[in-house]
């Protein structure tokens, strides 16, 4: 199984550094490719820190926006599944033969659970929620993946969502029943949006994009009131 890594970045040098480093001693162990898929407005030295690293392919996508990176990254993938990963996210290290298992016990789908780097008791009670399937479960930090074949059927991310994107094309999955896995080995996610804000805040925000989102808010709107109330990039 050819498993393509696909990483959108926006100016993420520094977490660059960190997962490259980490994906490229995975390929001298599986049969893994690392695609780069970066913003036509980034504005840092990405491509320098890219050339760093020779089993790593990098694009500038033709368009902005997550969604729209990562589906051009897909489009120069060769692997049988295709994995997207958030810049600032870090797979477990048996991430490859979990994904290879939960492929070969039919599923077409899937996503990890996750854990923070900061460990504290309301970061905990966050994670516990990616572990099952629920309405708040399968976003894009807990590293969704999806056979090549599936993800051409689903007509890969909705270009026309800006935010959200990723529980967008988890609700078809769940629509379509499609088989998916949720994987129990932790990726460890960045807590730095709560760094920047208090938990409280972050998970009112959350909640209230989410079901803004849920009730047919357009997703310009959903990034204007996260932008607005957050302080993080979006």
């Amino acid at each position: 199984m050819l498993l393509s890594i696909i990483i959108p970045v926006y100016n993420e040098r520094e977490n660059l550094v960190k997962r490259l480093s980490f994906l490229c001693k995975q390929t001298n162990k599986f049969s893994i490719e690392v695609i780069v898929s970066n913003s036509p407005e980034t504005s840092d030295d990405s491509l320098e820190i890219c050339k760093n690293f020779d089993k790593v392919t990098y694009f500038t996508s033709d368009k902005k926006g997550r969604a729209a990176q990562m589906n051009f990254g897909a489009s120069k993938a060769k692997g049988d599944v295709l994995l997207f990963l958030h810049a600032d996210v870090q797979l477990p290290t048996d991430f490859y033969l979990q994904i290879k298992n939960a492929i070969e016990t039919g599923n077409k789908a899937g996503f990890f659970a996750y854990k923070f780097d900061k460990d504290t008791p309301f970061l905990k009670f966050n994670s516990k929620f990616t572990t099952k399937d629920g309405l708040f479960s399968g976003g894009g930090d807990q590293c969704q993946f999806f056979t090549k074949e599936t993800f051409k059927e689903l007509n890969g991310f909705n270009e026309d969502f800006c935010i959200m994107e990723d529980f967008e094309i988890i609700g078809r999955v769940r629509k379509q029943k499609i088989p998916f896995a949720i994987i129990q080995s932790k990726a460890t996610v960045s807590a730095r949006k709560y760094e920047h804000n208090s938990w409280l805040k972050v998970n009112l925000i959350n909640g209230y994009v989410f079901f803004k989102y849920k009730f047919g808010a357009s997703p310009e709107n959903l990034r204007k009131i996260y932008k607005s109330l957050l302080r993080e990039s979006v």
